[in-house]
C-alpha cells in the first residue's frame, strides 16, 4: 500500500483492518491498533474476527457480512465494549477488509448524560427544597422588623438562585427521560394562535426583565397540533428562553407560525447573533455544547435546553433547526405535521377524527368565505 493510502486509512476514525485469507493482518489503522493491538504478518488477535475471515474463505460466510463482537470481557475493571464489524471484500486481490465501529464508544456520552440527569434528579432536587423549607422556617422564628427584613431578603436571594438550579436539574431529568425512550407522545388537541400568545404570556416577565418584546403573529385560520401540549410547550419555550437570553436589549423577539406543505412552521427570531456558519448552527443544537456568547456572559445552564427540545420535536415526527436569513438576525424553526392526529395500533380514535374533520371543515369554510370576499371587492 503506498504511503498517500496508508495516510488516509490513519485519519480514519473507525478501525480498520486487512487481512489475508489465511488470517493474517497486512494493515492495520491506529484507530484498530487501538482497539485491537495487532503485528503486521501476525495473525489477528481476535477469535471473533479470525472464525469470520476463515468463514468466507471457506465460502461459509457470504460477504459482506456485519456481525458484533465484545472486546474486553476478560476486564474486571470495566465493561466490556461492543463492536460492530463490517467485513468486506478488498477491492484489490483477495484479502478481506475490516472495519469497526465502536458502538459502546459512541453511545457513551449520550448514557453520561443520563447518568448525569439521574444523579442530579437525586441527589440535588430535595435538598435544594429542603434548604428552601429550613430558610423559611428560620425567617418566621425571628423576631425584629430590621433583622427580619434583612433575612426576608437573604432568603429571596438563596429562592431566586435555587430556583435557577431548579430548573436546570429539571431540564437534566427531562433529557434523561427522553433519552431513555419514555413514552411522551399523546394526541391533545393545541389550538396554535392560543398555544402561542400563552407561551407568550409565560415568559412576560423574564422579557421584560431582560428589556425585550416578545411578539407572536398567527393566523386564526391555522389548523390545530395533535400531540403532547405538555412537552411541546416544553421544547418551544426553551427556544423562546434561549432567544430572550441572547438577544439584544430593546430589541423585539418574532414568535410566528404558518402553514407550509402540510406542516406548521414555527420560527422564533430575534437578532444580534452574528455570522454564524451552518455547521456551528448545528452544533448549537447538540448537548452541553455552550456557545460563546454564553460562556462570555457566564450565563447559568448545562447547554441542554435546545438539544432537548429538538428531541421531544423529533418525537413527533418533526424537525428543528437553527437557520439565518440576515447578517444579525437568526430563527430557531421547528416544524410539525399538521392535520390528523397520529394512529395508535393501527387505529384512530374516533372521536378524534371527527374533530379533526369537523376543523378542517371549518378550515375549508374560512378559505372559501375569504377568497369570496376578496373576489367581491374585486
Amino acid at each position: 500500500m503506498n504511503p498517500l493510502m496508508q495516510r488516509l486509512f490513519h485519519t480514519v476514525r473507525d478501525g480498520l483492518f486487512i487481512i489475508s485469507r489465511q488470517g493474517q493482518v497486512r494493515f492495520a489503522n491506529e484507530a484498530a491498533l487501538r482497539l485491537i493491538p495487532s503485528r503486521l504478518g501476525m495473525p489477528i488477535k481476535n477469535p471473533q474476527i479470525a472464525r469470520m475471515v476463515s468463514a468466507a474463505t471457506a465460502g461459509h460466510l457470504s460477504v459482506p457480512h456485519i456481525e458484533r463482537i465484545q472486546l474486553g470481557e476478560e476486564c474486571l475493571v470495566a465493561d466490556a465494549d461492543t463492536i460492530q464489524a463490517h467485513l468486506l471484500a478488498s477491492p484489490v486481490g483477495t484479502d478481506f477488509v475490516v472495519v469497526l465501529y465502536n458502538l459502546t464508544e459512541d453511545q457513551f456520552f449520550s448514557a453520561a448524560i443520563d447518568n448525569l440527569a439521574q444523579l442530579m434528579e437525586r441527589e440535588c432536587r430535595n435538598p435544594m427544597d429542603q434548604l428552601d423549607e429550613a430558610l423559611g422556617e428560620v425567617l418566621s422564628l425571628c423576631e425584629g422588623e430590621s433583622e427580619s427584613a434583612r433575612l426576608a431578603a437573604a432568603r429571596g436571594r438563596v429562592a431566586t438562585i435555587g430556583q435557577r438550579l431548579s430548573e436546570q436539574v429539571s431540564r437534566l431529568s427531562a433529557l434523561a427521560s427522553l433519552s431513555q425512550g419514555h413514552p411522551i407522545r399523546a394526541d391533545d388537541r393545541i389550538l396554535v394562535r392560543e398555544w402561542l400568545n400563552g407561551e407568550c404570556r409565560a415568559l412576560r416577565d423574564v422579557a421584560i426583565e431582560r428589556d425585550v418584546t416578545l411578539v407572536a403573529l398567527a393566523a386564526d385560520d391555522l389548523p390545530p397540533l395533535y400531540g403532547s401540549e405538555r412537552w411541546l410547550s416544553r421544547a418551544l419555550r426553551e427556544a423562546l428562553d434561549n432567544a430572550i437570553k441572547y438577544a439584544p436589549a430593546r430589541s423585539e423577539i418574532q414568535l410566528k407560525a404558518v402553514l407550509l406543505n402540510g406542516f406548521l412552521r414555527i420560527s422564533v427570531r430575534n437578532e444580534g447573533a452574528g455570522v454564524m456558519a451552518p455547521a456551528l448552527r448545528q452544533r448549537l443544537m447538540q448537548p452541553v455544547y455552550r456557545g460563546r456568547n454564553a460562556r462570555a456572559r457566564k450565563e447559568p445552564g448545562f447547554g441542554i435546553g435546545l438539544p432537548m427540545a429538538r428531541q421531544i420535536i423529533e418525537l413527533h415526527g418533526g424537525r428543528m433547526s437553527i437557520e439565518q436569513d440576515l447578517e444579525d438576525d437568526f430563527s430557531c424553526v421547528i416544524e410539525l405535521p399538521a392535520g390528523a392526529p397520529q394512529q395508535q395500533d393501527g387505529q384512530l380514535d374516533l372521536e378524534q377524527a371527527q374533530r379533526y374533520a369537523r376543523d378542517l371543515a371549518r378550515l375549508m369554510e374560512r378559505r372559501r368565505a375569504s377568497a369570496s370576499v376578496s373576489g367581491s371587492q374585486a
